[in-house]
């Protein structure tokens, strides 16, 4: 049976694509899938059959045309996914405003200007995940400051927007992976990575497939009394 059109922004990215082609198979079409416009968002959408709109995250014009472009062309939403995101690890020491300012537009403040775009979009009822990270939870152990900063303000953008959507009856949820085998690790040395595999207790990365699982639970109908909620999808690297 085909489930509500689900949108997804940064659809062409590691755990994006993943995303996007676990909810091809959940049967969830429309999809629409968001990111930088280029052959990899391209090849997605004529993987899956969804609809690719180009966006910067970086820019509010980018984004209010994205989202207004893709309404009118879908105009009930169900589902949001907000997977686009960067990594650092650059820690204080060596971290300047303007690198400051570009890691939180593209994981915080892009993510808060989505939500705002689809304010209006999504139906009664729906569903909205974000990715977090470990990150958010412990400051950084191996990534940069901005980075954590960045996450932990996700966690409580989820929160927050919890609480505001409830009476909609829009669940909210945040899904924090640990170290996920994905393009976005060759920010760290094979060393780092090794260190990051031998500190986890299952003594492996996680995969994307496993991120789409989890993000595809918080998506169903089973998960309609869950809400404000982390996901931590970790390998038990930290046990709350």
């Amino acid at each position: 049976m085909t489930k509500g059109t689900v949108a997804i922004v940064g659809a062409a990215g590691g755990i994006g694509s993943a995303i996007a082609r676990r909810m091809h198979k959940d049967g969830h079409a429309p999809l629409v899938l968001m990111d930088l416009p280029g052959p990899a968002l391209d090849a997605m959408a004529s993987e899956t059959g969804g609809q690719a709109f180009g966006i910067d995250l970086t820019d509010r014009a980018s984004v209010s045309s994205a989202f207004a472009t893709a309404q009118q062309q879908v105009p009930t939403l169900y589902g949001l996914v907000l997977a686009a995101g960067v990594v650092d690890n650059a820690k204080l020491a060596d971290l300047d405003a303007d690198r400051w300012s570009d890691i939180l537009s593209v994981n915080l403040t892009g993510p808060f200007l989505c939500c705002l775009a689809a304010r209006d979009w999504i139906a009664d009822g729906g569903r909205i995940v974000t990715l977090g990270s470990l990150a958010g939870r412990t400051g950084g152990v191996i990534t940069g400051t901005a980075y954590a900063a960045s996450k932990g303000g996700i966690e409580s953008l989820t929160k927050s927007m919890a609480q505001e959507f409830a009476p909609r009856g829009i669940t909210v949820n945040c899904v924090a992976p640990g170290a996920v085998e994905t393009p976005m690790l060759a920010a760290h040395t094979p060393e780092r990575k090794a260190a990051m595999s031998a500190s986890t207790p299952l003594k492996r990365m996680g995969q994307p497939n496993e991120i789409a699982a989890a993000v595809s639970y918080l998506l169903d109908a089973d998960a309609g009394f869950t809400t404000g909620s982390v996901l931590a999808v970790n390998g038990g690297l930290r046990m709350d």
